[in-house]
């Protein structure tokens, strides 16, 4: 079990193997101390009846629990304490449940003696998975800031044109390499400033469409102000983004499901009321309003359920394909009769159903949680070295580290 000590370790193990036979020490207060307890035998519980059903689903909780599907064994322990038909059984579960909440609350997870020698520990510290996420929307924002600046500035030379784009680029990818190598991005850090982002940016297009659709005609806000709330609001967002991870703590998978459910909440919620109402403003009025309540409800509920980032682009993918499948469904079929009403429900009910049939048929994907400690920096791990050079007349110095 990963983060245990060895003591702990044998503890764990000692318990799964005990566990079956907790039923076997009931003791029989009533008749005085001078009476010894009856031992209950394997046969005397399998004697005794079962609801109908209880003990598949028993067997459905061990399973997860030796498993390591520590989370789910609880909520089925719980359910199964509840229905338990004879005190030996409920003696059982109820020790079981003891043992994976707290299993669960830890953070642990089931590994083999390989695994716990081969094993690294968990820093918290950003995966080059998320860094490269990270460096690649640092480039997009300053190529979008490089915009803001050519609509202000209205060059007429490519090179004015195209410049600010590049050089804001660099310069935001920059940022992200000094500040890694500086101060130390934490674990989910860099996924977190990359989902803020992303929410700010689908805050500024849902208000800013609002807006255009409430007050057709209105040209209060023009391009250079539409271009620069939209990159402001972003940038924002990825700030609020980064500095919530840091301080609170998060994985990346947490801050996935976060933007993930501002994303579909929005997108559901506004083609399903703009299909009811066929106003345009309705519908987005609604997505703006679910877009903030679904990116709150994300970060709770991703706090519970603890989902790997993997979990969550397998729900993406989910909402992307069951909307393209049921409204690509629908516009085939209806042909020439098809409405943009009918579309737009056909959308949201085919990506509501995507995100919740992804979301049921990934429930057993391995779980991520935080990581305690202070991030090391790349610097930290650098390590100068020192070798003579081949023809002998003199010394090659170098570094080398990790990134």
């Amino acid at each position: 079990m990963l983060g245990m000590r060895p003591t702990q370790i044998v503890v764990f193990a000692v318990a799964l193997v005990a566990a079956p036979l907790l039923a076997t020490a009931e003791t029989s207060k009533q008749s005085g101390a001078h009476h010894a307890p009856k031992q209950l035998t394997k046969t005397d519980v399998a004697a005794t009846p079962s609801a109908p059903g209880w003990d598949a689903a028993y067997a459905e909780a061990r399973a997860d629990m030796l498993a390591g599907r520590f989370a789910a064994a609880v909520q089925k322990f719980e359910a199964l304490l509840l229905t338990a038909p004879d005190p030996a059984n409920r003696l059982l579960v109820a020790e079981l449940l003891a043992a994976c909440r707290t299993w669960a609350q830890g953070g642990f997870v089931l590994a083999t003696p390989t695994q716990l020698a081969l094993s690294k520990p968990m820093v918290n510290r950003r995966t080059l998975d998320e860094l490269s996420i990270l460096y690649g929307n640092a480039v997009l924002n300053g190529v979008f800031a490089g915009i803001v600046i050519d609509t202000y500035s209205k060059s007429k030379s490519a090179a004015g044109n195209i410049l600010p784009p590049l050089g804001l680029a660099a310069a935001e990818a920059g940022i992200v390499a000094l500040v890694d190598n500086t101060v130390g991005l934490r674990y989910g850090v860099a996924q977190s400033t990359v989902s803020g982002m992303y929410i700010g940016y689908e805050e500024a297009l849902v208000w800013l469409l609002w807006h255009e659709a409430h007050y057709p005609g209105s040209d209060r806000w023009g391009d250079k102000r539409v271009a620069m709330l939209t990159w402001g609001l972003g940038t924002v967002g990825s700030l609020a983004g980064g500095i919530a991870g840091t301080f609170l703590g998060t994985t990346p998978g947490r801050a996935a499901f976060m933007g993930s459910a501002a994303l579909w909440s929005g997108a559901v919620v506004g083609t399903l009321a703009g299909a009811i109402d066929k106003k345009s403003d309705t519908g987005l009025l609604a997505a703006g309003i679910a877009l903030n309540l679904g990116a709150i409800g994300g970060a709770l509920l991703g706090a519970q359920v603890s989902p790997s980032v993997a979990r969550v682009r397998f729900i993406d993918l989910g909402g992307l394909s069951g909307g393209l499948l049921v409204g690509g469904l629908y516009w085939a079929m209806a042909g020439k009769d098809a409405r943009p009403p009918g579309v737009t429900a056909a959308l949201g009910i085919g990506m509501a159903t995507g995100v919740a049939t992804a979301w049921y048929f990934t429930r057993h994907m391995e779980e991520d949680f935080p990581r305690t400690g202070s991030a090391q920096s790349v610097m930290a791990s650098v390590v100068p070295t020192i070798a003579p050079a081949s023809n002998g007349a003199g010394m090659i110095l170098g570094v080398a580290g990790a990134l």
